[in-house]
């Protein structure tokens, strides 16, 4: 879910530190789908460290880069042009030039994969806070609750590794990759391609490894 959606996360017991890492990229992508990133969001990424890889993997290594090239171009991009962006990209006069919402992309035997989604995050322990105009299928909430399965959250425990995995491929491996693309092909996207990069990579990433578990 979004920030607006769930409480901030209480004091608890340290996780693993790679599921800690997974978790705060998650969190950091959320945020950068919620909306547009402003001069802080945008210092801290291009301040941060470089990723190493510790593995030959071509995946890996164009994670690695993908999240170089993020860096340099949140170190040169203005806030307000990102700002700009963003209503341009995702929120638009009447359409937007690229949804950000999962019900645009995935198909459901049930009939609404909005509804779907509400059914699992109630199995989860998890639902929209009232006030927030965001649906549950938009791209930040998604990833967001990806994270909060990671790492928990007020109460709400981490969720084994198979319960991770089993929301990943229904409302996450299918139709974000294909967001991603739309998002990298828009001819107005500038860092939000940069974005969509790093993001395709990072979700690849999780979908190999949700494979070998």
């Amino acid at each position: 879910m979004s920030e607006s959606a769930i409480p901030a996360a209480a004091v608890r017991a340290p996780i693993a530190g790679e599921d800690q890492a997974r978790a705060n990229f998650y969190a950091l992508l959320g945020r950068l789908y919620a909306a547009a990133p402003d001069a802080a969001l945008l210092r801290a990424i291009a301040q941060a460290d470089e990723l190493r890889v510790e593995t030959r993997s071509g995946v890996a290594q164009d994670l690695a880069e993908a999240w170089r090239t993020l860096k340099t171009a949140s170190g040169a991009m203005d806030p307000e042009a990102a700002a700009q962006e963003y209503v341009d990209l995702f929120v638009g006069v009447g359409e937007s030039e690229v949804s950000l919402h999962g019900a645009e992309y995935l198909r459901s035997a049930g009939g609404s994969v909005l509804a779907e989604l509400r059914s699992e995050l109630s199995r989860l322990g998890l639902s929209r806070q009232a006030g927030t105009s965001m649906f549950e299928d938009h791209l930040a909430s998604v990833l967001e609750t990806m994270r909060v399965l990671i790492a928990g959250t007020q109460g709400v425990e981490p969720r084994p590794v198979g319960e991770q995995s089993a929301f990943f491929a229904r409302f996450v491996a299918d139709w974000v990759p294909r967001c991603c693309a739309a998002i990298i092909s828009a001819p107005i996207a500038n860092y939000y391609r940069r974005v969509a990069e790093f993001t395709g990579f990072f979700v690849a990433i999780e979908r190999d490894s949700f494979a070998i578990e």
